[in-house]
């Protein structure tokens, strides 16, 4: 898996999460929530339905909510912000 769909993987996942948005959460605990929403959503093609689904009934949500969770995950393991 390339560090770009890795990074949109992790990016998905942490979306999907029960975390606040805007919360900064230390990588520990971002590397786990990130494994367990994976899980949960049985994989990250799983996490990413939920996200198109987010982006189809609320999308000034969805679109906040994946700008805080592309920084969060830009912070934790690297990439662009």
């Amino acid at each position: 898996m390339s560090a770009m769909m890795l990074s949109v993987a992790r990016t998905d996942a942490l979306f999907v999460s029960d975390l606040p948005t805007g919360s900064r959460p230390a990588r520990d605990e971002v590397d786990a929530i990130v494994r367990a929403m994976v899980r949960d959503y049985h994989g990250s093609r799983g996490c990413a339905a939920e996200v198109a689904a987010c982006y189809g009934e609320v999308p000034e949500f969805a679109v906040r909510r994946m700008a805080w969770a592309r920084r969060v995950i830009a912070t934790a393991f690297g990439g662009p912000r």
